[in-house]
């Protein structure tokens, strides 16, 4: 049966500023799988799942009979309906590959404060040929308005407290949120992760206007 690599760690670390803790973690899972099966999923869980909690989660529910992911967004289409601006918080290319071709009419950006010191930003916008632009935090007040939202990736939920990427507690302020129209979470792995949320902050469900469910 082949070994889990001792690379397995930094490799996914690297993956994950490049397509999102997610993103990578169902690219990882899945070819973990391909190589050595279940057993070799529960391994990479074993040694890996406390250091990143996204893939442990991920490992973990595929173990359990969980395969995808399989995207779309249509809840958030209907989230974001009326808007003309947004602005995304996170990094999440099997998501953003779904969601931007859809968003017609509607100007794109993704914030690049604490993206990750391994992130090429440049190349992931190349990948989407114009669909979105890169936003620093000073740009902010540019892209509010009574037209404009803020979408984040969440990390799971237990109806109460959120998951979330650091750089929406920079963004979600008091001052900040009555500048836009729409708050709107986008929980793309359903329920409350089973291990500690190490890389994420904590946030609470309220504080969106709307939370969008797999």
């Amino acid at each position: 049966m082949p070994e889990l690599s001792p690379r397995l760690g930094p490799a996914f670390l690297l993956a994950a500023g490049e397509l999102g803790m997610a993103s990578a973690a169902h690219l990882f899972v899945r070819e973990v799988a391909a190589s050595g099966g279940d057993k070799l999923v529960r391994a990479a869980l074993d040694e890996l799942g406390q250091d990143f909690p996204v893939l442990g989660c991920i490992a973990a529910r595929w173990l359990a009979g969980a395969r995808g992911p399989a995207p779309t967004a249509e809840g958030v289409l209907v989230a974001l309906h009326g808007l003309t601006r947004l602005l995304v918080v996170g990094l999440e290319t099997t998501w953003l590959d779904v969601l931007l071709p859809a968003c017609r009419g509607v100007e794109v950006g993704i914030l690049t404060d604490d993206l990750g010191p391994t992130t090429d930003l440049r190349r992931v916008l190349a990948n989407y040929e114009g669909l979105a632009v890169g936003v620093r935090l000073g740009e902010l007040h540019r892209w509010s308005g009574r037209r404009s939202g803020l979408l984040c990736f969440v990390y799971g939920s237990d109806g109460h407290v959120v998951h979330v990427p650091g750089a929406w507690l920079r963004v979600s302020g008091p001052d900040v949120r009555t500048q836009f129209a729409a708050l709107v979470g986008w929980n793309i792995l359903g329920g409350a992760m089973e291990l500690y949320p190490r890389w994420l902050a904590e946030t609470q469900a309220p504080d969106f206007s709307t939370v969008v469910h797999p």
